[in-house]
């Protein structure tokens, strides 16, 4: 059991390390290129860190940010 809970970790650590990959690549992307850019990678970043910490936020808004911090430091400390 020890050993499949350990595998869906390392899993769910390898899809989150790509998709922040991913998601740095498509910021550099809308900087290099502007408007010209696919997706408004950016403008998506800044409305849903709106949402934490704006005018609209909430109390669970802030939670469940505490709560995407607490998850991903623990990944950014594996690396190291």
């Amino acid at each position: 059991m020890k050993n499949t809970i350990d595998t869906i970790k390392t899993y769910a650590g390898g899809v989150t390390s790509v998709l922040l990959s991913v998601i740095g690549l498509l910021v550099v992307t809308q900087v290099v290129f502007g408007d010209g850019a696919p997706i408004n990678v950016i403008g998506n970043l800044q409305s849903v860190v709106q949402g934490f910490v704006g005018a609209e936020a909430s109390l669970a808004g802030i939670i469940t940010l505490l709560l995407l911090i607490a998850l991903l430091k623990p990944l950014s400390s594996e690396k190291s």
